[in-house]
């Protein structure tokens, strides 16, 4: 009886010893040296990461880990993203990093898209700044589910212009989401009190082209004005910049053989508004296309040659003749 007590005392002993070297084992650690920028997905359960850490080599033993992590104070919940991570970090620093949700930060570029982009032209400059490729934008352009996703037609007239600073690991929809996101928050704020006879939409459109027409602040809601009064009229709106894009490009002087070419954008030839936006249109045009200016009777301007960037406006076509000339002979002042 005395021998199977010994005997028994001695196991505890060594299973005692066991169980402290054990432990002492994994609570130490690997120590090689080694850094790993280490994943925690959205979702990712204290299991999964545990078994995570333990094949990047970054812990011992999951069992120890999950024991630290029950006895962890709060916050408990591990937070996703990405963080660098040291095997000679104990496990318990381990899982309060991730607790605290210290992660690295991630890089970002800022880009640049001006008004009166087209979403071509936005799709160079995204591609030109961002670690994105135009195909993969292009892609989306015409990705029906994506665009009903956002709630429009076609991203043309919906990618605000601004300066965005977008994180390297955004993918390709997320930066045209937070675009068109933009968009539809400054333009809701300004349609209170848009004309009766424009719809949102129709706003939007008429907006791109003040945008590509006028370059001084001051005649932007002239220039609305004069192509608001043109449709209530029933007049084509003859606009230079909806030939433009119709052509495909933006040339300095447009022919007349240029406004025989065959589109629906091409307003010399069809009434009404295009179909859709020609560009995307800053907030100045966006105001102008909702309160435009039709007090003065204007019907026709041109483009003085001054370098102004302003134009001559008239109320009847005799009169736009004469301003015609006017430009012709170089005398629009």
């Amino acid at each position: 009886m005395r021998k199977a007590a010994v005997v028994l005392a001695a196991l505890v002993v060594i299973l005692a010893a066991v169980a402290v070297g054990v432990y002492s084992y994994c609570r130490g650690v690997p120590g090689e040296g080694k850094t790993v920028r280490f994943e925690v997905r959205k979702g990712m359960g204290a299991r999964e990461i545990v078994d995570a850490l333990a094949d990047s080599g970054l812990v011992r033993c999951g069992w120890y880990v999950v024991w630290r992590y029950s006895r962890l104070d709060e916050p408990k919940s591990l937070q996703a993203g990405s963080y660098m991570l040291s095997d000679t970090m104990p496990a318990e620093s381990i899982l309060a990093v991730m607790a605290r949700g210290e992660v690295i930060p991630v890089p970002t570029h800022w880009v640049t898209v001006p008004e009166g982009f087209t979403v071509d032209q936005t799709f160079d400059a995204l591609a030109s700044a961002l670690p994105v490729s135009k195909s993969s934008l292009d892609s989306l352009a015409t990705d029906s589910a994506f665009l009903a996703e956002l709630g429009v037609g076609q991203l043309e007239g919906y990618l605000y212009p601004e300066t965005y600073e977008f994180a390297d690991s955004l993918a390709p929809a997320q930066i045209l989401s937070r675009m068109v996101a933009t968009a539809r928050s400054r333009f809701s704020r300004m349609l209170e009190g848009r004309p009766d006879d424009l719809s949102e939409r129709e706003v939007l459109i008429l907006a791109s082209i003040v945008e590509r027409e006028a370059k001084l602040e001051s005649e932007r809601p002239v220039i609305a004005g004069v192509f608001l009064r043109r449709l209530r009229l029933g007049m084509n709106l003859e606009s230079c910049a909806t030939v433009q894009y119709a052509l495909g490009n933006a040339k300095e002087k447009i022919l007349l053989s240029d406004l025989q070419v065959e589109s629906v954008f091409n307003t010399y030839l069809h009434p009404g508004l295009p179909p859709a936006p020609i560009c995307s249109p800053g907030s100045s045009s966006f105001a102008a296309a909702v309160s435009p200016d039709t007090s003065n009777g204007y019907l026709y301007f041109v483009s003085r040659v001054d370098g102004s960037g302003g134009h001559l406006f008239a109320r009847s076509h005799p009169q736009h003749l004469r301003n015609v000339a006017l430009v012709r002979s170089g005398n629009s002042d």
